[in-house]
């Protein structure tokens, strides 16, 4: 409750406040650079849908010719005062047809087999055309083969429902008691077995499989003369082999060290994944951003691969349907909104060439001796250093180098691996990557029947100039996927 001094009210105040905001454009820029280029090509292949003043240039040195173009073209219109005159009609939907008429504006749909009236390919349809189809998946390969078979009506609902819960590696994601909970009781625990032994019986060998064991056992003919003591293998002592405990297993299965490294072996030739053969999407190749080339005095330098950034143009029928005055008012402010979104996508497009190359110049800078000795010349690099030295935000770095590869003479490789810390060495500082890679070389040259500790690798290192804790080393190793010392030796 309020006292006699108090009063309850709003007031109205005004305050300054300095914030910045980003511009549409800028946004646009920033989403652009960190595509990658196939990102790219959907996002042009969708404008080319959608603005009816872009296509696709031939010659790279057309559309900055024409931008300049377009823009003497829209000073000029903004200059001028008052309507200007129209030739075409004076309803919106007159200037529609007189666009339908005069531009070509279906030509935008996409159509099989469009060429244009010279007879050559449609650069647009072509662009859509480089599409791939996406692949067989698992689920259909597997539905495909049970349709070759004499199956019951009745039976196929619990067929599906056993081949949907499949998980990527072709093994059953789900116990079959919780699959035949979803039937409400119409199917046994029995039928389901037999249900799932039907479809492990199916192409690839092993899908189906509850557990890797099973998975590698399905793969095993039955008329295989080491089938028996593969089977007891993995089924009795699959724990052991994992633990390398092999003096114990020849031991239990009565039979000699050398035989049971001869099943091992077997066993490794088997795949462990067979339903990875098969994948919904289609198979996606790694095509490098950057690429670089020694010069005749062997000198490196970068190259951006152009073929990969859609070249694109103004359509000349709206720049010429602007100089001419064609159409009303309406008509004008509707393709001036689409000339200059024309224009953002392509001043983003050229800033994002821009910034990569840039960012791939300093890269280049600081790690060629990576580029031409391997990891063991990786120098630690953080994206903060390209940013400072190019005058941008770290973001900016971030952004250029995400999802993009540089053809390297060491490889195809992704550019952000190349970003990396350090640790402290005698003469400065190593990269991580380049104590991984000694860390290997320790594990690789080891006596396998003596493996090194983790606190033996670390003393390895320290006499190479590495400070490395055990723990740091121990990091490393898992990283690699090494198993521990115990697992490593050899018998």
């Amino acid at each position: 409750m309020s006292g006699p001094g108090m009063s309850l009210g709003m007031q109205v105040s005004q305050r300054l406040e300095h914030r910045q905001v980003l511009s549409l454009q800028t946004i646009q820029s920033l989403n652009i650079l960190q595509m990658s280029s196939a990102d790219l090509q959907d996002l042009v292949r969708d404008e080319l849908l959608e603005n009816p003043t872009l296509e696709m240039g031939s010659d790279p040195a057309e559309a900055p010719t024409q931008l300049e173009r377009e823009e003497r073209i829209h000073e000029d219109i903004r200059d001028e005062g008052g309507e200007p005159k129209t030739e075409v009609g004076e309803t919106y939907e007159e200037v529609y047809e007189f666009l339908q008429r005069n531009t070509d504006v279906d030509e935008f749909v996409p159509r099989s087999g469009r060429v244009q009236q010279d007879g050559e390919p449609d650069a647009k349809q072509e662009a859509f055309n480089n599409v791939a189809a996406p692949g067989e998946s698992l689920d259909d390969h597997l539905l495909e083969q049970l349709r070759m078979i004499e199956i019951d009506e009745l039976d196929w609902p619990l067929l599906e429902g056993v081949v949907y819960s499949l998980d990527e590696r072709g093994y059953l994601g789900y116990p079959l008691v919780d699959i035949i909970k979803g039937f409400d009781g119409r199917y046994t625990l029995e039928e389901a077995e037999w249900a799932l032994e039907l479809i492990q019986a199916l192409e690839p060998k092993g899908v189906g499989a509850r557990d890797l064991a099973e998975c590698l056992l399905l793969q095993i003919g039955k008329d295989d003369p080491d089938y028996p003591k593969l089977k007891v293998l993995l089924t009795g002592h699959w724990e052991d082999v994992l633990k390398n405990r092999l003096p114990k297993i020849a031991k239990e299965m009565d039979v000699s060290l050398d035989e049971v490294k001869l099943l091992i072996d077997l066993l490794g030739a088997l795949n462990p994944h067979p339903g990875a053969l098969y994948n919904n999407a289609p198979t996606q190749l790694v095509v490098p951003d950057v690429v670089l080339e020694e010069d005749e005095n062997g000198k490196l330098e970068v190259k951006l691969t152009r073929e990969n950034v859609p070249r694109l143009a103004i359509s000349p029928s709206y720049l010429k349907m602007l100089e001419g005055r064609k159409g009303d008012k309406e008509t004008l402010n509707f393709v001036k909104g689409k000339l200059n979104a024309a224009r953002q996508l392509m001043d983003a497009i050229d800033q994002r060439q821009s910034t990569l190359e840039r960012v791939a110049n300093e890269i280049l800078k600081r790690q060629e001796d990576f580029m031409r000795e391997g990891v063991s010349g990786l120098k630690p690099m953080k994206m903060q250093d390209i940013a400072d030295e190019l005058g941008i935000h770290h973001s900016t770095v971030w952004r250029a180098v995400f999802g993009k590869y540089m053809q390297t003479p060491q490889g195809v490789i992704a550019m952000n691996k190349l970003f990396t810390g350090g640790l402290p060495k005698d003469d400065g500082e190593t990269s991580r990557e380049a104590v991984k890679q000694k860390v290997k070389e320790i594990v690789d040259g080891e006596n396998k029947k003596k493996p090194l500790s983790d606190m033996a690798i670390a003393k390895k290192l320290d006499e190479a100039g590495i400070k490395a804790s055990r723990r740091v080393v121990t990091k490393y190793r898992e990283e690699l996927g090494i198993p521990d010392s115990r697992v490593r030796r050899a018998h």
